[in-house]
């Protein structure tokens, strides 16, 4: 993990190795699959809680049905830096303990379904560097604060709940590289927010409201982008052969 962090914070990959480092942390979750990951899946949730605890540790990560009580014993874990789950079934009751995660670095909760609560919650871990909510119910304003988060480099994001003014937001997040909106319905409209992020590197669109139009235009305005839509590039755009010369 200290590897793919570093990667993420210090170096800016070319063109080539762009979508390759998104494909990546997409797939993967941002995780190395190396020998102290396997051993931590091996383990049990509360062995592995234990050990961060003990300061033996500073991953979590669970394949297992984690519950809003299960969370909460992660609560004051200052040191965990991943939390990666799975199948957590989780809600905005987990917000307080969320809260006190001030070391995280890396969240991954596949399953959840949490709103503003929590995102508001995730606003305040400084640190953060990758966020992965596929399944939230986070709205605009539960985004309100996460501008603040300066060393977010990935954010991965489902919510129905969305709306352009949502990726107005997300256009002032400055240190922002990777983004992938799944079934967030934007228009061509909250598309023009992204023109001014000349840092962003990857951008993966699962569903929405835009057109080839509105996503050509986004294209034009940022050339060097490797851009998919529902994993696929559009027609027209540039990067299209990227993919033959690796």
């Amino acid at each position: 993990m200290t590897m793919i962090r570093n990667n993420l914070t210090k170096t800016k990959p070319s063109k080539c190795s762009r979508a390759c480092w998104l494909a990546f942390l997409i797939i993967v979750g941002c995780s190395a699959r190396n020998e102290s990951t396997i051993e931590s899946l091996e383990s049990s949730f509360e062995e592995q809680v234990l050990a961060v605890r003990q300061g033996l540790s500073v991953e979590i990560r669970s394949n297992a049905l984690i519950t809003d009580t299960d969370f909460q014993r992660l609560h004051g874990l200052d040191k965990l830096e991943v939390l990666s789950m799975q199948k957590a079934d989780l809600t905005d009751a987990i917000a307080d303990t969320l809260r006190s995660l001030v070391g995280l670095r890396q969240l991954r909760l596949e399953k959840a379904q949490v709103a503003n609560e929590c995102a508001d919650a995730i606003g305040t871990l400084s640190k953060l560097t990758t966020i992965n909510l596929p399944n939230s119910k986070i709205s605009d304003r539960g985004l309100e604060s996460w501008p603040a988060l300066t060393e977010l480099i990935l954010l991965r994001i489902g919510s129905p709940h969305l709306r352009d003014s949502a990726i107005e937001i997300m256009g002032r997040m400055k240190a922002l590289r990777f983004l992938h909106l799944i079934e967030v319905p934007i228009s061509d409209s909250g598309l023009k927010n992204l023109y001014g992020m000349t840092q962003l590197e990857s951008f993966y669109l699962d569903g929405g409201s835009t057109t080839d139009r509105g996503l050509s235009e986004l294209i034009q305005a940022l050339p060097e982008l490797h851009f998919h839509r529902d994993q696929q590039h559009i027609p027209d755009d540039p990067q299209t052969d990227d993919h033959g010369k690796r």
